[in-house]
């Protein structure tokens, strides 16, 4: 797959089930890596998992031997703090259900929440993302919020994630869980939202024709990259198996097992 590789000039590349396994690294991953910063080539991470803020993934990869600043990591929060900032009048009505680290990072990031949740009634809109820690009164409160008019932001709507055990519970789980108790449109944060994949883009600041996405979901890391205009490839090491990318109307540009080079 080197003659595929060389061909292009930036890479974008998802976390899960494509560089690591909760937290493991993927057999060629960190060569993979190893060979992109040999050759010079450019590479961002985007993921939809929004457990952890950029820098806590930086520091992360950075400890499993992968070269990674803090901006070289695109996740949906990058992209909803966009959001934020070009719309003031959010800044200050805005409910989070999201890990600690990550309410954390927003209000670092000089955005204030409203911690009460007896104060539901006040949020104009909420920001949702799975976390290990996602319980029934977030649910509930998450659920109340939309009943009483506020928009509803997810940091992905995927319905699962792989780990060692198998595919798991998403963010896309708890948001069919909010739109079962009261149906309401959903603004996705994450892939395949083209907004984010330009972000990605603007931070590898070269042409789409030169940047490959490299991802193991096809209706998000590949569907994604279709829509936005970039080729694609899908590894098998994560959640899609070759027989289930084979018979599905998502097409990659190549399929790949691993990032062997």
């Amino acid at each position: 797959m080197k003659n595929v590789f060389s061909k292009f000039k930036g890479f974008i590349l998802d976390l899960d089930g494509v560089i690591y396994l909760d937290k493991q690294l993927i057999p060629f991953s960190k060569k993979f890596i190893d060979y992109l910063n040999k050759e010079d080539k450019r590479y961002v991470f985007l993921t939809n998992d929004s457990s952890l803020s950029p820098k806590a993934y930086s520091k992360i990869l950075n400890k499993l031997g992968i070269k990674c600043t803090e901006k070289q990591v695109v996740t949906p929060i990058t992209n909803f703090i966009e959001i934020l900032r070009k719309d003031s009048l959010m800044n200050d009505q805005i409910m989070v259900f999201s890990s600690k680290q990550l309410k954390n990072f927003i209000k670092k990031e000089k955005i204030k929440i409203i911690d009460n949740p007896s104060r539901y009634k006040d949020s104009k809109s909420i920001l949702v993302s799975g976390n290990i820690n996602f319980n029934y009164k977030d649910l509930m409160y998450a659920s109340l919020c939309v009943q009483n008019g506020a928009k509803l932001y997810a940091t992905s709507i995927d319905n699962s994630y792989p780990t060692a055990l198998g595919n798991v519970p998403a963010t896309g789980s708890l948001i069919a869980a909010i739109k079962k108790t009261f149906p309401t449109p959903v603004t996705n944060l994450g892939k395949p939202s083209k907004k984010i994949f330009k972000l990605a883009q603007e931070r590898l600041n070269i042409k789409k024709s030169e940047i490959l996405m490299i991802g193991d979901n096809l209706k998000t890391d590949i569907a994604g990259s279709n829509s936005f205009g970039i080729k694609s490839a899908l590894v098998t090491s994560g959640k899609t198996s070759l027989q289930s990318a084979r018979n599905s109307k998502i097409k990659p540009d190549f399929i790949l097992k691993n990032l062997k080079i």
